[in-house]
């Protein structure tokens, strides 16, 4: 009776494992210069700032009214399109300072979730990072440095690497400027908090979300996800 126990045990540990290591979280970069995703979606919808003011306020990332997706944005620092951040040079963008995230909470989140975020980041600082939300729990962290290792980054630019990805701004030449995609298998999100560590500030725009069905990207970074499987 003990081994047929312990057998059943191990199995159902088997099973459970199977199930739940299905969940990852894909993370890619565009092609130098692409400021949106290329990847194919069910429904997608972008925040691009420039119609706001700092602070906070409600988004339906472009849909309108009838927005499959919402949003709730907080500590939001919006500044005009410079050499540290706009994408495509115009319009406006979103800096975070040391102390100060930004956070995201989906009030709506369509038909069938949210298993996407991306956005461009400008003169990405190895202290950017962004956490990821369900349901309270954080359950994946992204920093800069893995994708700026993975174009050949060195320090606060692209030097030695793809300088495909150097800044065209008038201040920062050599740092990387490109948009990240957060690709979510077989789990989603209901939160995200952009925030810096210390000393810089972390600039982005187009946030992007919706539900993806076909990834894009180059210098893709795949992790498992054993606890996230939602």
């Amino acid at each position: 009776m003990k081994l047929f126990e312990t057998t059943t045990f191990f199995l159902l540990v088997f099973v459970f494992i199977s199930t739940a290591g299905s969940a990852s979280v894909t993370v890619t970069l565009e092609a130098p210069r692409v400021v949106n995703s290329t990847a194919t979606f069910a429904y997608v919808g972008s925040e691009t700032f420039n119609s706001r003011w700092s602070g906070n306020f409600e988004s339906d990332f472009g849909w309108g009214p009838n927005s499959p997706i919402k949003g709730s944005y907080t500590n939001v620092k919006i500044l005009n399109a410079d050499g540290n951040g706009g994408a495509g040079q115009g319009g406006r963008y979103s800096q975070v300072w040391p102390g100060s995230p930004l956070k995201l909470t989906f009030s709506q989140l369509g038909s069938r979730g949210i298993n996407y975020f991306g956005l461009w980041t400008s003169a990405l600082d190895p202290l950017d990072r962004i956490s990821f939300y369900y349901q309270g729990r954080n359950f994946f962290n992204w920093t800069a440095p893995e994708s700026l290792e993975k174009i050949g980054g060195v320090g606060y630019g692209g030097r030695g690497g793809n300088t495909g990805y150097n800044g065209w701004g008038i201040y920062n030449p050599d740092w990387v400027f490109a948009f990240i995609n957060f690709f979510f298998t077989d789990m989603q999100i209901d939160q995200v908090e952009i925030w810096q560590e210390r000393a810089a500030a972390f600039e982005q725009d187009n946030h992007t979300v919706g539900f993806f069905t076909q990834q894009s990207g180059l210098y893709p970074m795949v992790k498992s996800c054993f606890w996230c499987n939602s």
